[in-house]
Protein backbone atom coordinates (compact mmCIF):
# COMPACT_ATOMS: atom_id res chain seq x y z
CA UNK A 1 0.00 0.00 0.00
CA UNK A 2 2.73 2.48 1.18
CA UNK A 3 4.93 1.86 -2.15
CA UNK A 4 1.69 2.35 -4.64
CA UNK A 5 1.18 5.38 -2.65
CA UNK A 6 4.45 7.09 -3.44
CA UNK A 7 4.12 5.94 -7.25
CA UNK A 8 0.95 7.92 -7.05
CA UNK A 9 2.37 11.14 -5.75
CA UNK A 10 5.23 10.78 -8.02
CA UNK A 11 3.16 10.32 -10.83
CA UNK A 12 1.30 13.04 -10.39
CA UNK A 13 4.32 15.60 -8.90
CA UNK A 14 1.80 17.06 -6.40
CA UNK A 15 2.71 16.98 -2.84
CA UNK A 16 -0.25 17.66 -0.84
CA UNK A 17 0.67 19.82 2.75
CA UNK A 18 -3.27 20.04 3.83
CA UNK A 19 -6.59 20.51 2.24
CA UNK A 20 -6.00 23.22 0.60
CA UNK A 21 -2.36 23.47 -0.15
CA UNK A 22 -0.30 22.19 -2.85
CA UNK A 23 3.34 22.06 -4.15
CA UNK A 24 3.88 21.19 -7.60
CA UNK A 25 6.78 20.80 -9.53
CA UNK A 26 7.18 22.73 -12.85
CA UNK A 27 9.56 24.01 -14.97
CA UNK A 28 11.45 27.16 -14.27
CA UNK A 29 10.84 30.33 -16.91
CA UNK A 30 14.19 32.04 -16.03
CA UNK A 31 16.96 28.94 -16.37
CA UNK A 32 14.13 26.11 -17.51
CA UNK A 33 15.45 23.91 -14.28
CA UNK A 34 12.91 22.43 -12.13
CA UNK A 35 11.22 24.30 -9.25
CA UNK A 36 8.50 23.99 -7.28
CA UNK A 37 5.06 25.94 -7.27
CA UNK A 38 2.80 26.26 -4.22
CA UNK A 39 -0.42 26.38 -4.60
CA UNK A 40 -2.91 27.92 -1.99
CA UNK A 41 -6.26 28.46 -1.93
CA UNK A 42 -7.87 31.02 0.50
CA UNK A 43 -10.89 33.68 1.06
CA UNK A 44 -9.81 37.12 0.42
CA UNK A 45 -11.80 40.03 1.94
CA UNK A 46 -13.48 41.78 -0.78
CA UNK A 47 -12.59 39.86 -3.84
CA UNK A 48 -14.32 36.05 -2.66
CA UNK A 49 -12.07 32.72 -3.34
CA UNK A 50 -8.81 33.07 -4.62
CA UNK A 51 -6.01 30.93 -5.46
CA UNK A 52 -2.23 32.51 -4.39
CA UNK A 53 0.30 30.80 -6.33
CA UNK A 54 4.20 31.22 -5.49
CA UNK A 55 7.13 29.72 -7.91
CA UNK A 56 10.60 28.83 -6.63
CA UNK A 57 13.38 28.05 -8.77
CA UNK A 58 16.38 26.40 -6.20
CA UNK A 59 18.58 26.50 -8.60
CA UNK A 60 18.98 29.83 -10.12
CA UNK A 61 16.82 31.34 -7.49
CA UNK A 62 14.23 32.97 -9.64
CA UNK A 63 10.70 34.10 -7.62
CA UNK A 64 7.49 34.87 -9.46
CA UNK A 65 3.51 34.76 -7.55
CA UNK A 66 0.80 35.38 -8.93
CA UNK A 67 -2.99 35.73 -7.28
CA UNK A 68 -6.11 33.95 -9.68
CA UNK A 69 -9.63 34.36 -8.89
CA UNK A 70 -11.26 31.48 -7.87
CA UNK A 71 -14.96 32.96 -7.54
CA UNK A 72 -17.49 31.53 -9.82
CA UNK A 73 -18.08 33.56 -13.28
CA UNK A 74 -20.94 36.40 -12.25
CA UNK A 75 -24.54 36.31 -14.12
CA UNK A 76 -23.79 39.78 -15.40
CA UNK A 77 -20.40 41.82 -16.58
CA UNK A 78 -19.70 45.09 -14.77
CA UNK A 79 -18.54 48.16 -16.06
CA UNK A 80 -17.04 50.59 -12.92
CA UNK A 81 -16.45 54.58 -14.08
CA UNK A 82 -14.44 56.20 -10.51
CA UNK A 83 -13.82 59.96 -10.53
CA UNK A 84 -11.02 60.28 -8.57
CA UNK A 85 -11.84 64.19 -6.70
CA UNK A 86 -9.30 64.12 -4.19
CA UNK A 87 -5.76 62.90 -2.81
CA UNK A 88 -7.75 60.89 -0.88
CA UNK A 89 -9.51 58.88 -3.37
CA UNK A 90 -5.96 57.53 -4.20
CA UNK A 91 -6.07 55.95 -1.21
CA UNK A 92 -9.13 53.58 -2.23
CA UNK A 93 -8.85 49.86 -2.06
CA UNK A 94 -9.94 48.02 -5.73
CA UNK A 95 -9.98 44.48 -6.83
CA UNK A 96 -8.92 43.66 -10.80
CA UNK A 97 -9.75 41.08 -11.85
CA UNK A 98 -7.74 38.44 -15.09
CA UNK A 99 -10.58 39.68 -17.00
CA UNK A 100 -11.14 43.11 -16.55
CA UNK A 101 -9.88 46.47 -18.81
CA UNK A 102 -8.86 50.04 -17.69
CA UNK A 103 -9.28 52.91 -19.01
CA UNK A 104 -8.70 56.90 -18.49
CA UNK A 105 -10.32 58.91 -21.19
CA UNK A 106 -8.75 62.01 -20.96
CA UNK A 107 -5.79 60.24 -21.77
CA UNK A 108 -6.70 57.94 -24.51
CA UNK A 109 -4.88 55.66 -22.68
CA UNK A 110 -5.93 51.71 -22.06
CA UNK A 111 -4.60 48.84 -20.60
CA UNK A 112 -6.02 45.44 -21.79
CA UNK A 113 -6.61 42.45 -19.57
CA UNK A 114 -3.89 39.79 -20.72
CA UNK A 115 -1.10 42.98 -19.45
CA UNK A 116 -2.07 42.36 -15.69
CA UNK A 117 -2.74 39.44 -13.12
CA UNK A 118 -5.27 39.63 -10.62
CA UNK A 119 -4.68 41.59 -7.74
CA UNK A 120 -5.59 43.80 -4.90
CA UNK A 121 -4.33 46.96 -4.64
CA UNK A 122 -5.28 50.62 -4.16
CA UNK A 123 -6.36 52.92 -7.15
CA UNK A 124 -2.94 54.91 -6.15
CA UNK A 125 -0.74 51.34 -6.20
CA UNK A 126 -2.79 50.81 -9.49
CA UNK A 127 -1.33 53.87 -10.99
CA UNK A 128 2.10 53.42 -9.85
CA UNK A 129 2.06 50.02 -11.62
CA UNK A 130 1.14 51.23 -14.84
CA UNK A 131 3.83 54.46 -14.73
CA UNK A 132 6.66 51.77 -14.05
CA UNK A 133 5.70 49.72 -16.73
CA UNK A 134 5.30 52.15 -19.23
CA UNK A 135 8.63 53.57 -17.97
CA UNK A 136 10.31 50.01 -18.67
CA UNK A 137 8.54 50.25 -22.33
CA UNK A 138 9.97 53.34 -22.73
CA UNK A 139 13.63 52.01 -21.43
CA UNK A 140 12.92 48.89 -24.26
CA UNK A 141 12.25 51.11 -27.11
CA UNK A 142 14.80 53.74 -26.46
CA UNK A 143 17.73 50.74 -26.40
CA UNK A 144 15.94 49.44 -29.71
CA UNK A 145 16.36 53.19 -31.06
CA UNK A 146 20.36 53.07 -30.53
CA UNK A 147 20.67 50.15 -32.67
CA UNK A 148 18.17 51.05 -35.37
CA UNK A 149 17.21 55.31 -35.15
CA UNK A 150 14.95 54.87 -37.63
CA UNK A 151 12.68 52.08 -36.16
CA UNK A 152 8.60 52.55 -36.56
CA UNK A 153 6.34 51.66 -34.05
CA UNK A 154 2.68 49.57 -35.50
CA UNK A 155 -0.06 50.57 -32.91
CA UNK A 156 -3.07 48.69 -32.27
CA UNK A 157 -5.43 50.67 -34.31
CA UNK A 158 -2.59 49.73 -37.65
CA UNK A 159 -1.34 53.01 -37.93
CA UNK A 160 2.87 53.68 -37.85
CA UNK A 161 4.56 55.84 -35.97
CA UNK A 162 8.13 56.50 -35.62
CA UNK A 163 10.10 55.44 -32.59
CA UNK A 164 10.51 59.11 -31.10
CA UNK A 165 7.09 60.46 -31.80
CA UNK A 166 5.79 56.73 -30.01
CA UNK A 167 7.95 57.71 -26.51
CA UNK A 168 6.97 61.28 -26.52
CA UNK A 169 3.33 60.51 -26.09
CA UNK A 170 4.03 57.88 -23.97
CA UNK A 171 6.01 60.09 -21.87
CA UNK A 172 2.91 62.44 -21.98
CA UNK A 173 1.18 59.90 -20.50
CA UNK A 174 3.59 58.86 -17.47
CA UNK A 175 3.59 62.62 -16.80
CA UNK A 176 -0.32 62.84 -16.39
CA UNK A 177 -0.12 59.68 -14.31
CA UNK A 178 2.43 61.71 -12.09
CA UNK A 179 0.34 64.50 -11.68
CA UNK A 180 -2.56 62.28 -10.88
CA UNK A 181 -0.65 60.30 -8.14
CA UNK A 182 -0.17 63.75 -6.63
CA UNK A 183 -3.75 64.61 -5.86
CA UNK A 184 -3.39 67.75 -8.21
CA UNK A 185 -5.89 67.01 -11.01
CA UNK A 186 -9.50 64.94 -10.98
CA UNK A 187 -9.62 62.10 -13.43
CA UNK A 188 -12.16 59.26 -14.23
CA UNK A 189 -10.69 55.57 -14.13
CA UNK A 190 -12.63 53.26 -16.04
CA UNK A 191 -12.68 49.31 -15.36
CA UNK A 192 -14.40 46.96 -17.52
CA UNK A 193 -14.33 43.46 -16.52
CA UNK A 194 -16.71 40.80 -18.23
CA UNK A 195 -16.47 38.28 -15.29
CA UNK A 196 -18.15 40.69 -13.02
CA UNK A 197 -15.54 40.25 -10.26
CA UNK A 198 -13.94 43.56 -10.06
CA UNK A 199 -14.78 46.11 -7.87
CA UNK A 200 -13.45 50.42 -6.71
CA UNK A 201 -14.23 51.51 -3.02
CA UNK A 202 -16.43 54.67 -3.20
CA UNK A 203 -15.78 56.99 -0.37
CA UNK A 204 -15.57 61.04 -0.24
CA UNK A 205 -12.92 61.17 -2.46
CA UNK A 206 -13.88 59.28 -4.94
CA UNK A 207 -17.60 58.85 -6.67
CA UNK A 208 -18.21 55.58 -8.15
CA UNK A 209 -20.80 55.08 -10.78
CA UNK A 210 -21.42 50.68 -11.73
CA UNK A 211 -22.87 49.42 -14.40
CA UNK A 212 -23.79 45.43 -15.03
CA UNK A 213 -24.26 44.25 -18.64
CA UNK A 214 -24.67 40.74 -20.45
CA UNK A 215 -21.30 39.61 -22.07
CA UNK A 216 -21.10 39.20 -25.57
CA UNK A 217 -20.20 35.73 -27.14
CA UNK A 218 -16.61 36.81 -27.75
CA UNK A 219 -15.99 37.99 -24.23
CA UNK A 220 -16.82 34.57 -22.96
CA UNK A 221 -14.70 33.49 -25.43
CA UNK A 222 -11.49 35.68 -23.97
CA UNK A 223 -12.26 34.33 -20.78
CA UNK A 224 -11.44 30.45 -21.86
CA UNK A 225 -15.30 29.51 -21.43
CA UNK A 226 -17.49 27.78 -24.16
CA UNK A 227 -20.06 29.29 -26.27
CA UNK A 228 -23.02 27.94 -27.42
CA UNK A 229 -23.37 28.81 -30.92
CA UNK A 230 -27.23 27.01 -31.85
CA UNK A 231 -30.33 27.86 -31.25
CA UNK A 232 -30.74 27.94 -27.05
CA UNK A 233 -33.82 25.97 -26.03
CA UNK A 234 -36.56 29.38 -24.45
CA UNK A 235 -39.45 28.49 -22.60
CA UNK A 236 -42.52 31.00 -22.64
CA UNK A 237 -43.83 31.12 -19.19
CA UNK A 238 -46.57 34.01 -20.76
CA UNK A 239 -48.13 31.09 -23.27
CA UNK A 240 -50.41 28.64 -22.52
CA UNK A 241 -48.37 25.21 -22.65
CA UNK A 242 -49.67 22.51 -25.42
CA UNK A 243 -51.22 19.36 -24.25
CA UNK A 244 -48.17 17.52 -23.72
CA UNK A 245 -46.33 19.55 -21.63
CA UNK A 246 -47.89 19.47 -18.04
CA UNK A 247 -45.96 21.30 -15.51
CA UNK A 248 -48.01 20.01 -12.81
CA UNK A 249 -47.39 16.27 -13.34
CA UNK A 250 -43.72 15.62 -13.89
CA UNK A 251 -42.37 19.24 -15.07
CA UNK A 252 -40.28 20.46 -18.13
CA UNK A 253 -36.61 20.20 -18.46
CA UNK A 254 -34.47 21.86 -21.22
CA UNK A 255 -30.96 22.91 -21.58
CA UNK A 256 -29.73 25.96 -20.94
CA UNK A 257 -26.11 27.55 -20.86
CA UNK A 258 -23.95 27.49 -17.69
CA UNK A 259 -23.38 30.66 -16.57
CA UNK A 260 -20.46 29.34 -14.06
CA UNK A 261 -18.22 27.14 -16.62
CA UNK A 262 -20.40 27.97 -20.11
CA UNK A 263 -21.21 24.52 -20.60
CA UNK A 264 -25.02 22.77 -21.52
CA UNK A 265 -26.30 22.63 -17.95
CA UNK A 266 -30.44 21.47 -17.38
CA UNK A 267 -33.13 23.68 -16.21
CA UNK A 268 -36.05 21.86 -14.87
CA UNK A 269 -39.31 24.03 -14.23
CA UNK A 270 -42.05 22.11 -11.89
CA UNK A 271 -45.38 23.77 -10.57
CA UNK A 272 -46.82 23.22 -7.32
CA UNK A 273 -49.56 24.23 -5.50
CA UNK A 274 -48.45 26.54 -1.99
CA UNK A 275 -51.57 25.87 0.16
CA UNK A 276 -53.21 29.01 1.29
CA UNK A 277 -51.19 31.04 -1.47
CA UNK A 278 -51.58 29.65 -4.80
CA UNK A 279 -49.86 27.82 -7.79
CA UNK A 280 -46.06 28.89 -8.43
CA UNK A 281 -43.27 27.27 -10.89
CA UNK A 282 -40.17 26.25 -9.25
CA UNK A 283 -36.65 26.58 -11.65
CA UNK A 284 -33.86 24.09 -10.57
CA UNK A 285 -30.68 24.66 -12.65
CA UNK A 286 -27.62 21.98 -12.11
CA UNK A 287 -24.92 21.64 -14.73
CA UNK A 288 -23.10 18.18 -14.63
CA UNK A 289 -19.44 19.92 -15.95
CA UNK A 290 -18.77 21.89 -12.93
CA UNK A 291 -21.67 21.22 -10.32
CA UNK A 292 -23.12 24.79 -10.29
CA UNK A 293 -26.51 24.91 -9.21
CA UNK A 294 -29.25 27.61 -8.31
CA UNK A 295 -32.65 27.75 -8.35
CA UNK A 296 -35.75 30.24 -8.05
CA UNK A 297 -39.65 30.50 -7.72
CA UNK A 298 -42.23 32.58 -9.59
CA UNK A 299 -45.89 33.06 -8.59
CA UNK A 300 -48.21 32.12 -11.04
CA UNK A 301 -50.45 34.43 -12.61
CA UNK A 302 -50.26 38.05 -13.28
CA UNK A 303 -50.40 40.83 -10.84
CA UNK A 304 -52.88 40.86 -8.20
CA UNK A 305 -55.47 44.33 -8.64
CA UNK A 306 -54.00 44.92 -5.74
CA UNK A 307 -50.72 45.39 -2.69
CA UNK A 308 -50.58 42.89 0.32
CA UNK A 309 -48.28 43.97 2.87
CA UNK A 310 -47.46 41.36 5.75
CA UNK A 311 -46.43 42.26 9.29
CA UNK A 312 -44.75 39.10 11.07
CA UNK A 313 -43.54 40.25 15.12
CA UNK A 314 -41.13 37.21 15.54
CA UNK A 315 -41.20 36.25 18.80
CA UNK A 316 -39.96 32.64 18.54
CA UNK A 317 -37.83 29.85 17.07
CA UNK A 318 -41.19 28.95 15.51
CA UNK A 319 -41.74 32.01 14.15
CA UNK A 320 -37.66 32.01 12.18
CA UNK A 321 -38.56 28.45 10.71
CA UNK A 322 -42.29 29.95 9.01
CA UNK A 323 -41.67 29.69 5.33
CA UNK A 324 -41.99 32.67 3.28
CA UNK A 325 -41.84 33.50 -0.52
CA UNK A 326 -40.47 36.75 -1.85
CA UNK A 327 -40.94 37.75 -4.80
CA UNK A 328 -38.89 40.37 -7.47
CA UNK A 329 -41.42 42.84 -6.64
CA UNK A 330 -41.35 42.91 -2.85
CA UNK A 331 -39.49 45.13 -0.68
CA UNK A 332 -38.58 43.91 3.17
CA UNK A 333 -38.04 45.81 5.55
CA UNK A 334 -36.69 45.39 9.55
CA UNK A 335 -37.86 48.62 11.59
CA UNK A 336 -35.89 48.61 14.21
CA UNK A 337 -32.92 48.17 12.26
CA UNK A 338 -34.04 50.69 9.69
CA UNK A 339 -33.14 48.10 6.83
CA UNK A 340 -34.96 47.90 3.92
CA UNK A 341 -34.18 46.08 1.10
CA UNK A 342 -35.49 47.13 -2.09
CA UNK A 343 -37.64 44.87 -4.79
CA UNK A 344 -35.49 42.63 -6.59
CA UNK A 345 -32.21 42.52 -4.60
CA UNK A 346 -32.33 38.94 -4.31
CA UNK A 347 -34.65 37.96 -6.60
CA UNK A 348 -37.53 35.91 -5.92
CA UNK A 349 -37.00 32.84 -3.82
CA UNK A 350 -38.47 30.15 -1.06
CA UNK A 351 -36.76 30.33 2.23
CA UNK A 352 -37.57 30.51 5.75
CA UNK A 353 -37.54 34.16 7.84
CA UNK A 354 -34.13 32.63 9.16
CA UNK A 355 -32.53 32.56 5.78
CA UNK A 356 -34.40 35.52 4.10
CA UNK A 357 -32.59 37.56 7.16
CA UNK A 358 -28.92 35.45 6.20
CA UNK A 359 -29.59 36.48 2.65
CA UNK A 360 -30.39 40.22 3.82
CA UNK A 361 -27.26 40.31 5.59
CA UNK A 362 -25.35 38.90 3.10
CA UNK A 363 -26.65 41.31 0.57
CA UNK A 364 -25.57 44.38 2.59
CA UNK A 365 -21.85 42.65 2.52
CA UNK A 366 -21.82 41.90 -0.89
CA UNK A 367 -22.76 45.65 -2.24
CA UNK A 368 -20.48 47.10 0.25
CA UNK A 369 -17.65 44.81 0.91
CA UNK A 370 -14.76 47.84 2.00
CA UNK A 371 -17.48 49.26 3.78
CA UNK A 372 -17.94 46.09 6.36
CA UNK A 373 -14.65 44.12 6.22
CA UNK A 374 -11.58 44.20 8.85
CA UNK A 375 -10.51 47.51 6.62
CA UNK A 376 -13.08 49.33 6.78
CA UNK A 377 -12.46 52.44 8.15
CA UNK A 378 -14.21 53.53 11.72
CA UNK A 379 -16.84 56.12 9.88
CA UNK A 380 -18.76 53.15 8.66
CA UNK A 381 -18.92 51.59 11.93
CA UNK A 382 -22.29 51.59 12.35
CA UNK A 383 -23.45 49.60 8.87
CA UNK A 384 -20.85 47.07 10.36
CA UNK A 385 -23.11 47.10 13.27
CA UNK A 386 -26.29 47.06 11.70
CA UNK A 387 -25.00 43.99 9.71
CA UNK A 388 -23.80 42.11 12.60
CA UNK A 389 -26.88 42.82 14.59
CA UNK A 390 -29.34 41.66 11.50
CA UNK A 391 -27.06 38.24 11.39
CA UNK A 392 -28.01 37.68 15.01
CA UNK A 393 -31.31 37.94 14.54
CA UNK A 394 -31.02 34.84 12.48
CA UNK A 395 -29.04 33.12 15.48
CA UNK A 396 -31.42 30.34 16.99
CA UNK A 397 -29.63 29.85 20.02
CA UNK A 398 -29.66 33.94 21.03
CA UNK A 399 -33.07 34.69 19.96
CA UNK A 400 -33.83 38.02 19.78
CA UNK A 401 -37.29 39.24 18.92
CA UNK A 402 -38.17 41.69 15.99
CA UNK A 403 -41.02 42.88 13.45
CA UNK A 404 -40.73 42.10 10.07
CA UNK A 405 -42.64 43.58 7.40
CA UNK A 406 -42.95 42.26 3.46
CA UNK A 407 -44.39 44.49 1.47
CA UNK A 408 -45.76 43.28 -2.05
CA UNK A 409 -47.51 45.78 -4.56
CA UNK A 410 -48.14 42.90 -6.61
CA UNK A 411 -48.87 40.67 -3.85
CA UNK A 412 -46.71 37.95 -4.75
CA UNK A 413 -45.59 37.35 -1.67
CA UNK A 414 -46.21 35.03 1.39
CA UNK A 415 -45.72 33.96 4.40
CA UNK A 416 -46.61 30.84 5.92
CA UNK A 417 -48.65 29.59 9.27
CA UNK A 418 -45.77 27.28 11.78
CA UNK A 419 -46.39 23.67 11.27
CA UNK A 420 -46.84 23.50 15.15
CA UNK A 421 -49.35 26.47 15.79
CA UNK A 422 -52.97 25.53 16.39
CA UNK A 423 -55.63 28.33 16.27
CA UNK A 424 -55.16 31.97 15.45
CA UNK A 425 -52.07 33.33 14.03
CA UNK A 426 -51.61 36.42 16.34
CA UNK A 427 -48.20 37.05 15.40
CA UNK A 428 -49.03 37.86 11.25
CA UNK A 429 -50.94 40.45 9.93
CA UNK A 430 -51.74 40.89 6.70
CA UNK A 431 -53.21 43.76 5.04
CA UNK A 432 -54.76 44.33 1.86
CA UNK A 433 -54.12 47.88 0.03
CA UNK A 434 -54.89 49.60 -3.03
CA UNK A 435 -51.77 50.61 -4.83
CA UNK A 436 -50.38 53.75 -5.60
CA UNK A 437 -49.74 55.56 -8.91
CA UNK A 438 -46.38 55.18 -8.99
CA UNK A 439 -46.30 51.71 -7.22
CA UNK A 440 -48.18 50.72 -10.51
CA UNK A 441 -45.84 52.73 -12.66
CA UNK A 442 -43.15 50.56 -11.40
CA UNK A 443 -44.94 47.94 -12.22
CA UNK A 444 -45.24 49.05 -15.71
CA UNK A 445 -49.70 48.79 -15.16
CA UNK A 446 -50.08 52.46 -16.43
CA UNK A 447 -48.64 51.51 -19.73
CA UNK A 448 -50.76 48.69 -20.12
CA UNK A 449 -53.33 48.58 -22.72
CA UNK A 450 -55.72 45.42 -22.67
CA UNK A 451 -58.46 46.85 -24.78
CA UNK A 452 -58.78 48.35 -28.31
CA UNK A 453 -55.31 47.19 -29.67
Amino acid sequence: MAESGVEAAQAADVVYVDSDNAIIESACASCGENGTTTLLLTKIPHFRDVILMSFECAHCGYRDNELQDAAPLQDLGVRISARVLSSKGLNNQMVISRAASARIDTLDFEVEPTDQKGSITTVEGYLMRISQSLDDHIRSIAEVMMQQPSVSIELSTGELKSASDYIHKLTEIKDALSAYLSGDEEFTLILDDPSGNSYIEESEGISVNKEMYERTDEQQRKMGYAVKEDFKNKLDLTTPLEENEDVGKEGLSFVVDCPNCGNEGKNKICEVLVPGFGECVIMAFTCDFCGAKSNEIKPGGGYKDHGKKWTLDVLGVDDLNRDVIISETASVIIKHLDIEMLPGTIGAIFTTVEGLISKLAEGIEKSHPFMIGDSAPEMNQSLRKKVKELQKLADTEDFHAFTIVIDDPADHSFVARPLSLKGQDVNLIGEIYKRSFEQDEELGINDMKTENY
